[in-house]
């Protein structure tokens, strides 16, 4: 009768076994914590009274579907056929609402704009997650080839969270645009989670990094325009100067003084902040200043000095 054998496991065997559970453990609690961050991560701003109409500009107001997902978008068509357009991925705690002034503003200075609310943003159905918004993000590019199918050029502008979404899909959307504008956005979703609060520096390492904003400009090889306040107190200036400094295909740093993180949207400071965009929007160079003369805020609107 053979004897059962009483040698123990070898030592690299058990090792590596050990080894495997803890690894396991680690991903698993990674992706826990990951799940944790990315549900306190999206502020759904539901939508407020305001739409274009409010500021003496017609806009078409419409629904799409992403996924199984209804998502609501706000068009304002220049009186000009020739004139160029802009797709707008927008920031956190935000809604077609919050967008209806710099919608008027863009209309006044001869640029068409369609606005769109991620899904569970404004009256959109469904919940934010990493991967519903770039879902999100590429049907609502479909939509805005189809509503601008006269326009000479079209252009995307991701803010601050949208700026993610945007660069996080860049390189599906087909036919490429024009141009790309990143205005207030982030190095990367880890910093932005540092910078915001969401976490602390030492944890921010453990996480996943869906939107690595600086991985995505380095690649990216369409005209850039990049738009950061120095006084930006969300997202450090900072981090706009690392985006600017990965980039390597054509690409401008525009930096502005004295705006608030919200400046686009904001009653006192949208005109001065989309003054220089539009300018650069009617050029059709993102990555070149245009003219000091033609660098003036949208019509009807204040100037402003300091």
């Amino acid at each position: 009768m053979t004897r059962p054998s009483s040698r123990k496991p070898f030592p690299l065997a058990r090792w590596l076994a050990g080894a495997a559970c803890a690894a396991l453990l680690v991903a698993l609690g990674r992706e826990a914590l990951y799940l944790a961050v990315e549900h306190g991560a999206f502020q759904p701003s539901r939508l407020g009274p305001l739409t274009p109409e409010d500021f003496g500009v017609p806009s078409q107001q419409s629904t799409f579907d992403s996924g199984d997902r209804t998502l609501h978008a706000s068009f304002v068509r220049a009186a000009e056929r020739d004139a160029p357009a802009l797709l707008v991925y927008h920031g956190d705690d935000e809604s077609l609402s919050d967008w209806a002034r710099a919608q008027a503003l863009l209309y006044r200075a001869g640029i068409s704009s369609f606005v769109f609310d991620y899904s569970g943003y404004g009256a959109s159905s469904g919940h934010p997650t990493v991967r519903h918004l770039e879902e999100d993000g590429r049907q609502a590019y479909q939509r805005f080839l189809a509503a601008t199918a006269e326009a000479p050029r079209r252009y995307v502008l991701g803010y601050s969270l949208g700026t993610g979404v945007l660069l996080g899909l860049s390189d599906t959307l087909r036919p490429a645009p024009a141009g790309v504008v990143i205005a207030a956005g982030f190095s990367s979703a880890r910093a932005a989670a540092v910078a915001t609060g969401i976490v602390p520096p030492w944890l921010a390492p453990l996480l996943p990094n869906p939107w690595d904003n600086e991985a995505r400009v380095h690649e990216l090889g369409l005209p850039l325009l990049l738009v950061h306040s120095r006084s930006d107190e969300v997202i450090p200036f900072a981090q706009a100067e690392r985006l600017a400094r990965a980039a390597t295909g054509p690409h401008r740093l525009l930096a502005l003084d004295g705006l608030v993180h919200n400046a686009a949207i904001e009653a006192d400071e949208a005109a001065i902040f989309w003054s220089p965009i539009a300018a650069s929007l009617r050029s059709g160079a993102l990555a070149v200043a245009p003219p000091a003369h033609d660098a003036r805020p949208p019509a009807g609107t204040p100037a402003r000095h300091g």
